[in-house]
């Protein structure tokens, strides 16, 4: 019988014997390295290896805003799964008038690009604004294709405020409704796009609207009414059916605003006016309408319009005995107008809001006061909004330091007899 062939090994089978003892001798290195306690060096891969992207939104999704168009009916029994959760609080920091007009518009034009930039106006301020909220008082209306003037700006404005800090402008004021409702789209449009919240100037929805925030986690009614819309502009808006675009400052629908807030969650209610007239203390009708928003259950009253710190006071509200801190007028942040240096200084009101067992609460309220600083620089005029009551920045000349201390020393003279206190320098 003829003897057996001897089968020979294939250099397939090599290759695999080969492939699986490389991978038997990794893995027992690296079990073994971790095993003694030491980290793997990620350091080594490369950086498109590992994801760091970040999810970005729109204001709404960062913010969770609602603008609310219908009434909802109101809850009587809390819902079985809710629970509230005590201490919750949110800061504040609202700011005085800002207006892109005057020598500030006409500096901030570069003719060799065609186009306005505002952008570094504010910067100085930024690390004031470090609230949940930070609200400003804006006296343009933002517009694309329209002729730019004192009443007109570019997004630039926009841009100016969102770099800031800025995270929500109270648009109503008294020219607010001048390029009628396309001018009042335009404006809203443009702050969107700059992630600004717009409060009291709304689109014709045929319903009133309320504007609501998630702050902190605490819900909040951010209301603006106009007072100074002139008295035929108010009539035909009303006669047009567009009326409420740039609500009114009338108590009795103040008060069913509030109202509905309340129904709708709002643990919160913040009140803006723009009322008074330029350069005037408040008067007997705006203590009135005051005294009204405090009894129709609103938690704090912020006022802008006169373009001069007026002081402030705290209300008492009927029935509750509940105390409502008013703040007449907060001034001018930024404007051109530079003749008077009551309407060239402002003040940022700050606060911390609570909100526990359906009781919102107000504490830690103070004022920085604020100066407008101009300067020279290569045939240029540049301006400068800062904090007054700190040191001058590098560059400000004597003059201008003069400037800025009698800018804080005038907000130090109009707070100084009001339950608000000037901030604790560091």
């Amino acid at each position: 019988m003829a003897g057996k062939k001897k089968r020979k090994v294939s250099f397939g089978t090599i290759a695999i014997l080969a492939v699986t003892l490389l991978i038997l001798g990794g893995s027992f290195l690296v079990w073994n390295r971790l095993s003694d306690g030491r980290t793997v060096d990620l350091s080594k891969l490369k950086p498109e290896s590992i994801d760091l992207s970040i999810r970005t939104g729109s204001p709404e999704e960062i913010l969770e805003i609602t603008e609310t168009t219908t009434p909802k009916p109101v809850q009587t029994t809390a819902p079985e799964t809710s629970e509230e959760k005590p201490g919750r609080t949110f800061t504040l920091t609202a700011a005085g008038t800002v207006a892109m007009e005057g020598e500030v518009r006409k500096n901030s034009y570069y003719s060799e690009a065609k186009q306005y930039d505002y952008y570094d106006i504010m910067m100085l301020l930024k690390k004031e604004l470090q609230s949940d909220l930070n609200i400003v008082f804006t006296e343009n209306l933002f517009m694309d294709g329209e002729k730019i003037s004192d009443l007109v700006s570019s997004g630039a404005g926009c841009a100016m405020l969102k770099a800031a800090g800025f995270n929500i402008a109270a648009g109503g004021f008294s020219k607010a409704f001048n390029k009628g409702e396309e001018g009042i789209a335009s404006t809203r449009g443009m702050m969107r796009e700059n992630g600004i919240t717009p409060a009291g100037i709304f689109e014709n929805s045929g319903e009133r609207q309320i504007l609501t925030v998630d702050a902190n986690g605490v819900r909040t009614a951010v209301l603006q009414y106009t007072d100074t819309v002139a008295a035929a502009t108010r009539k035909n808006m009303i006669k047009n059916g567009t009326g409420d675009m740039v609500p009114a400052a009338d108590a009795e629908s103040i008060a069913a605003d509030i109202e509905r807030a309340r129904e709708e969650g709002a643990e919160v209610v913040l009140v803006f006016l723009n009322w008074g007239k330029t350069g005037k203390a408040p008067d007997k009708n705006m203590r009135t309408l005051a005294q009204q928003i405090a009894d129709a259950g609103a938690d704090l009253i912020i006022g802008n319009g006169s373009r001069i710190v007026s002081g402030a006071e705290m209300l008492t509200a009927g029935g509750s005995g509940r105390e409502v801190l008013c703040v007449w007028s907060l001034g001018t942040t930024l404007s051109g107008d530079r003749g008077n240096i009551k309407r060239m200084a402002g003040m940022l009101l700050q606060a911390t809001i609570s909100a526990e067992s359906g009781k919102a609460e107000v504490t830690e309220v103070c004022y920085i006061p604020v100066y407008t600083w101009k300067y020279k620089q290569d045939s240029r005029f540049y301006y400068r909004c800062l904090a007054a009551d700190q040191p001058a920045p590098d560059g400000m000349d004597s003059e201008q330091q003069k400037m800025m201390k009698k800018a804080a020393e005038t907000i130090r003279n109009a707070m100084k007899d009001s339950p608000v206190e000037e901030r604790k320098s560091e």
